[in-house]
């Protein structure tokens, strides 16, 4: 049986069952911080985190409320954009009583049209409409899955990055994060930048 929002000392879990804690977090991981080291030496915590793999934008007309437009956004989530938010947690990534659960969805972004010139759409209300299925992240053989088949043996974080599509400013923080779970380690050098490779066996940085 299923609690919900239930007091656990300081603080208080939006889930509490059989199975231990579920905390859903759509963003900003690292403010989980302080409340994940207060209840992993006690419980099994599993922090469920939507990821949006398609989204469609749908424009309404606010005085007719009729839907003007229905596209699909360019932008399409990737369970790899979570590595470097994960940053923040890595003392407590080891810890074998915490897993990440990523939710894969399709869903429908709702926005009005405003009739200004900068911002000529607000967002309303994200709905989902499909479940495409779940990433769990654990163990250092789920995070070495994150990792695209293609890359070459020796590489940087920048190379990383691009391979994952993630921001030039965020590779470091997804490497380090990959290093430190044992999906990949550090080789050498190459200038300024580590070189790494893919881990043949579970050894984290």
């Amino acid at each position: 049986m299923s609690r919900h929002e239930v007091k656990l000392g300081r603080y208080t879990a939006d889930v509490l069952n059989d199975r231990g804690v579920f905390e859903v977090q759509t963003r900003n991981l690292h403010k989980l911080k302080p409340k994940l080291a207060a209840l992993l030496p006690y419980y099994p915590v599993t922090v469920v985190v939507p990821v949006i793999e398609t989204k469609w934008l749908m424009t309404m007309d606010p005085e007719t409320g009729e839907l003007t437009s229905r596209r699909k956004s360019p932008k399409r989530g990737r369970a790899a954009a979570l590595l470097p938010e994960l940053a923040y947690l890595k003392p407590l990534l080891h810890d074998p009583n915490l897993s990440f659960l990523l939710v894969r969805l399709e869903g429908e972004q709702l926005r009005m049209l405003t009739g200004q010139k900068r911002r000529p759409v607000t967002p309303l209300e994200f709905a989902p409409t499909r479940f495409l299925g779940t990433v769990r992240l654990k163990t250092p053989a789920d995070y070495a899955a994150l990792l695209p088949p293609d890359l070459p043996g020796a590489f940087t974080a920048r190379d990383l990055g691009k391979a994952l599509g993630l921001p030039a400013g965020q590779s470091s923080a997804a490497a380090g994060v990959l290093c430190h779970m044992g999906a990949i380690r550090r080789i050498g050098r190459e200038k300024s930048a580590y070189l790494y490779t893919i881990a043949k066996e579970e050894k984290s940085c």
